[in-house]
């Protein structure tokens, strides 16, 4: 019964016993990062990230916060290292959450590493999206079918991309007018008396959205045309650009596909030159809705 001695025998022994487990494990952790360096070396990326994992665990388990800072940092440069840019963000941001929280001088790096991997990411998407919008805009426009194209979406698209006009909130202030055309035929006219320009294009671009809205093409093909016209007397490319986009989609629901590619295209031909992300984005998810996905 020797092994049931004493109280303050057991306790020293559980001790003894508790310090020798979390050797054992801090050691374990340690040959873990060894295995995983030499894994790597080796080209066995897969195996180097689960021995990595594990040894994150065991860091955690232990409470070894500086350490487990470290690993983090590691298994995402194994990330980026193979151009697995959103895993390896994911693994940084991990890091450093902890590098704060402990004033690790680590976190210098690792947040200079954020910083350049979410900039290369964004241009990446950027690109991708490039390639998208050019992939749609030398597409065959006769194989779309008529039957096809979603109207309803078409239209909220539509409405995303004179958002992004610089004079916008003139857009949200005329859509709450039951009959927003009178209201802005007159808006129209006391921006002409005072030569206000960049509020003529607009509000005929505005103008022609809401015929449009009306199920009057037709009509809204022509304000759209004016509107490009007043854009291109002021030699503002941004908004020559959505009036192509407008004329373009115009062309298109009036069955002119040909004719509605060959603006679409000249506005892309203008976007590009902008370096304007949001505008892409948006022109990238009209396009979806005429040619589909």
């Amino acid at each position: 019964m020797g092994i049931f001695g004493g109280e303050k025998d057991y306790g020293t022994s559980l001790k003894e016993l508790l310090e020798q487990l979390w050797e054992y494990q801090e050691t374990e952790a340690n040959l873990m990062v060894e295995i995983a360096t030499l894994q790597y070396e080796n080209g066995d990326i897969d195996d180097a990230l689960g021995f990595l994992e594990k040894s994150v665990e065991i860091y955690h388990e232990l409470g070894f916060a500086e350490e487990e800072a470290t690993i983090l940092d590691l298994i995402g440069d194994v990330y980026s290292g193979n151009d697995d840019i959103s895993n390896a963000l994911d693994y940084y941001n991990k890091s450093l959450k902890l590098c704060l929280s402990l004033n690790m001088p680590l976190k210098a790096e690792v947040s200079d590493k954020i910083n350049k991997y979410e900039e290369l990411l964004q241009i990446t998407e950027d690109n991708e999206d490039r390639e998208k919008i050019d992939s749609y805009v030398e597409s065959d426009a006769s194989l779309v079918e008529e039957d096809s194209i979603d109207y309803v979406n078409i239209g909220k698209k539509l409405d995303d991309i004179i958002r992004l006009l610089d004079e916008s909130a003139v857009y949200s202030t005329y859509q709450e007018f039951k009959n927003p055309m009178a209201q802005l035929e007159e808006a129209y006219e006391m921006a002409h008396s005072i030569g206000d320009e960049n509020g003529e294009a607009a509000l005929l671009l505005i103008m022609g959205d809401v015929s449009l809205k009306d199920e009057k093409t037709k009509k809204s093909l022509e304000f759209f045309k004016r509107s490009l016209n007043s854009y291109r007397n002021i030699g503002d490319k941004k908004g020559q650009a959505i009036s192509k986009l407008m004329i373009g989609t115009a062309y298109f629901l009036l069955g002119e596909t040909e004719e509605g590619s060959e603006y679409l295209r000249k506005s892309m031909d203008i976007i590009k030159h902008l370096k304007d992300v949001n505008i892409e984005k948006a022109a990238l998810a009209l396009l979806k809705s005429i040619y589909g996905d």
